[in-house]
């Protein structure tokens, strides 16, 4: 096969090459096709014939075959003939082809030369040209005729307009005759004004013409004016009726070319969610104001208008612009559906109620916006106890012990509706529920229904809402009437979850609903739940999650799957129910790193949530409680052991911690005596004991400072007596301490060289020597002088003259008793 067909390809290319070379002298010397025409018409008889040249072909056999083809096709030798040696002819029977190339060839041993070559087409003559007509355009005065061709006669045709005046007896002038050619593939042409007559009779015809035929149409015999063509009118202003509801008043102008002649007008009008027109009978009557009737209240129309010369000559117009008003309201009319349910419901409180009625149709509201008002119905008389006036399709409202119904009124600016009763009894005691409810996606945006059907049920009525939503959120409704069992819920969102309820209701009462949840079509949840590790131990941990909110699930959720990992990447999973959101991994190895992944799915696929890092502990909680126990009993016992040894060993442990400090009262520094050059005798006699307490001393007058001579002492053992020395540097002044108990205070006095302040000399009740942060009490085998002069600490020896001004001090006077200071 692919020889032959290589070798078909190489001998077409051949020919084609000879014919290109020769420049179709080949054609003419050698061979000639003789055919009567090149264009037949479609299944005609076909005769041809190809003569060869023999005194310019010397070489050609006359022997030779003859081959005859039709496009590439080869013409088998039964259908064609050898007339004579130098001729060869063919004869069709019916040339069916629209156009073909047919061609002459010889066999020779070089292969098969080309003869000659030609084309034929094959068609059909014009057909009669139809519906002829003509226009006259008042706007650039022209009249332009139209015309249709008949059946397609596969051939080129051409066509010609061709117009002239008549005379009485309808006969066409030649001589007077304009022809127009339209330009190629239009029917139609446009004849000047200078070529017609307003008022003559003209004859317009179409001639039709081919290599097969000519053909000329019917004669259109026309008296221009009569057939003019105005353009259209223009709406001027268009309002509603308010005094009719449904009419309209149209004002019109005319176009400025045709402002001159007569007209009659032709309305239409449509809905403005419609698409179809509605026209008008035509309005016999040359004016500029218009009315029309016979129209919807309260609904918004759009409005064309075109026009024709009086009496119906010419052509219409076309529409005009498109103008739009909104008609007259009128009263409601109708019945409206209602459907209520309890919101909430106590048993002392009032119950709240909600109604829902759905809006009445475009032509029974008769208003575009449309109020409603509810009323509460007491018994036994209406008490016009209004709880709504709203423009929604709901109201809510807490229904008053005693009131048993409602009513319902729509309204508008022309008025309202009848009252419209509601029963609220009609569910004290609940009807027979359907018995089983089936819902199934219908499409991506609804839902089929289905139930059983209850036979003394007159009508059911369907609820559903997003299951995300609250019970008191707007929900959808709708009623089928009785027998019916299906239902499609329109609407509906994809990947969100509704719940609907089907409610029976009977004569006088209303069946319990039952409900179903449902999706339109579920997918791949949007999120996972999030782990929340409760507690871990050491081959245990519990984890918790809470479940996907519904706008997120995309599905039902089918189930859960726990993936976690250890340390040495082995993976272990658990498929769970998807009611539960708790789960324990067990079997876990101690002080181990694990990670935990937690997966939700529906029918349509899973999604995986965020990894939590888990880490074992080394004991168990209850272990941990023993070792704490066991830790806090030796420590109990190490404290007790403590106290025993302590109690055991009570003085050694109280002198580590609180030393004894020694009295000076009972110190045996009270029976020093100073070691002086100058022994003083001195002796203290106290003439009366003081008992009282020391109050306030008030100050005394400045005092020189005393003399630089100053008596220093060094410390000696109890042996010896202190040795003292005088120098330039301040007197120190001892402290004297006693053997006996004694009161003392504390005496502030004022700095040498300075005015003594005012002071205060509280007395103290202890027996403790007095001491001092800088003067500790002395050890037996220290000095009691002490190194610096602290002012608080001090007792300055006072000049008689001034003892006169303390007489607490005089009772402390040191007299000079031997060697000693004695008291």
């Amino acid at each position: 096969m692919g020889q032959k067909m290589w070798r078909k390809w190489g001998i077409m290319l051949m020919e084609i090459l000879l014919l290109l070379m020769s420049g179709g002298v080949t054609a003419k010397t050698c061979g000639v096709i003789s055919i009567e025409s090149h264009t037949v018409q479609l299944g005609s008889p076909l005769f041809a014939s190809c003569a060869v040249g023999k005194q310019v072909c010397p070489g050609l056999n006359l022997d030779a075959q003859v081959i005859w083809k039709l496009d590439q096709n080869i013409i088998p030798s039964k259908d064609h003939a050898h007339v004579h040696q130098n001729m060869s002819s063919i004869y069709f029977r019916s040339f069916n082809k629209t156009s073909a190339a047919l061609s002459c060839h010889f066999r020779m041993d070089q292969g098969i030369q080309l003869m000659d070559r030609v084309e034929i087409n094959a068609g059909y003559p014009p057909a009669k040209p139809t519906n002829l007509t003509c226009h006259l355009n008042l706007t650039d005065e022209r009249l332009v005729c139209s015309w249709q061709l008949g059946s397609n006669p596969l051939i080129k045709t051409n066509a010609t307009l061709s117009i002239a005046e008549t005379n009485k007896n309808c006969t066409p002038y030649e001589g007077k005759k304009y022809t127009c050619v339209p330009r190629p593939g239009e029917t139609s042409c446009a004849i000047p004004r200078t070529q017609y007559h307003l008022y003559k009779k003209h004859a317009v015809w179409i001639t039709a013409q081919n290599e097969l035929g000519r053909v000329i149409s019917s004669y259109l015999f026309l008296t221009p004016m009569n057939y003019v063509k105005l353009d259209p009118p223009v709406i001027k202003e268009a309002a509603p009726l308010l005094s009719h509801p449904g009419c309209v008043r149209i004002q019109t102008k005319k176009s400025e070319t045709g402002s001159f002649i007569e007209q009659w007008y032709q309305l239409r009008y449509r809905k403005a969610e419609e698409n179809q027109w509605t026209e008008t009978k035509p309005i016999m009557k040359d004016s500029d104001e218009l009315e029309y009737c016979n129209l919807s209240p309260a609904t918004r129309y759009h409005f064309q208008i075109r026009c024709i010369r009086i009496f119906m000559k010419g052509y219409w117009s076309e529409w005009g612009s498109d103008t739009s008003l909104l008609t007259s309201e009128s009263a409601p009319t109708g019945k409206v559906k209602t459907w209520w349910r309890v919101l909430e419901a106590t048993g002392d409180g009032p119950t709240q109620i909600q109604l829902l009625w759905k809006a009445l149709k475009k032509e029974e509201v008769n208003s575009e916006n449309p109020w409603y008002i509810v009323g509460i119905r007491l018994e036994p008389y209406w008490n016009g106890n209004v709880v709504c006036n709203t423009t929604f399709l709901n109201c809510s409202f807490h229904l008053p012990h005693g009131a048993t119904g409602a009513y319902l009124w729509v309204y508008n600016t022309a008025g309202h509706s009848p009252r419209m009763e509601i029963d609220f009894r009609d569910r004290k005691i609940p009807g027979m529920p359907v018995s089983w409810i089936h819902v199934l996606p219908n499409s991506d945006n609804s839902l089929a229904v289905e139930w059983r059907l209850q036979t003394m049920a007159k009508s059911y009525v369907l609820e559903w809402r997003k299951s995300s939503q609250n019970l008191e959120s707007d929900f959808k409704w709708k009623t089928e009437p009785e027998g019916s069992s299906t239902s499609i819920l329109q609407d509906i969102e994809p990947f969100q979850q509704y719940t609907v309820w089907v409610y029976p209701v009977y004569e006088n009462q209303v069946g319990s609903p039952v409900q179903v949840n449902a999706y339109s079509r579920q997918g791949v949840p949007e999120i996972a739940p999030k782990l929340t590790l409760i507690s871990v131990t050491k081959s245990s941990a519990q984890l918790s999650w809470e479940p996907v909110p519904l706008e997120r699930r995309h599905g039902f959720i089918t189930n859960y799957t726990v993936f976690w990992t250890d340390s040495d990447r082995r993976t272990l999973s658990v498929t769970l129910n998807s009611n539960l959101t708790r789960f324990v991994i067990r079997n876990l190895q101690p002080l181990g790193m694990y990670n935990v992944l937690l997966s939700c799915s529906t029918s349509e696929g899973s999604v995986n949530g965020s990894v939590l890092m888990i880490y074992t502990t080394l004991l168990d909680e209850m272990e941990i409680h023993v070792l704490i126990m066991v830790l806090c009993m030796s420590s109990v016992m190490i404290v007790i052991g403590s106290s025993f040894i302590c109690l055991g060993k009570h003085k050694g442990v109280k002198n580590k911690f609180w030393q004894v400090v020694p009295d000076p009262a009972n110190s045996s520094m009270g029976k020093w005596r100073p070691v002086c050059h100058e022994t003083p005798k001195m002796s203290l006699n106290i003439r009366e004991m003081i008992t009282s307490d020391l109050t306030i001393l008030e100050g005394w007058p400045e005092k020189k400072p005393p003399s630089t001579d100053v008596t220093k002492c060094t410390p000696v053992s109890f042996e010896h007596k202190p040795q003292c020395s005088t120098d330039d540097a301040g007197v120190q002044r001892p402290y004297i301490n006693v053997a006996d108990t004694v009161q003392y205070a504390k005496v502030i006095t004022g700095y040498f060289g300075q005015s003594p302040t005012s002071t205060s000399h509280l007395r103290s009740n202890s027996t403790q020597p007095l001491l001092s942060n800088t003067s500790p009490s002395p050890q037996t085998y220290e000095n009691m002088w002490f190194h610096s002069n602290n002012e608080e600490d001090s007792i300055f020896l006072i000049e008689d003259e001034n003892l006169s001004n303390f007489p607490l001090l005089q009772a402390l006077k040191i007299q000079e008793d031997g060697d000693i200071f004695s008291f």
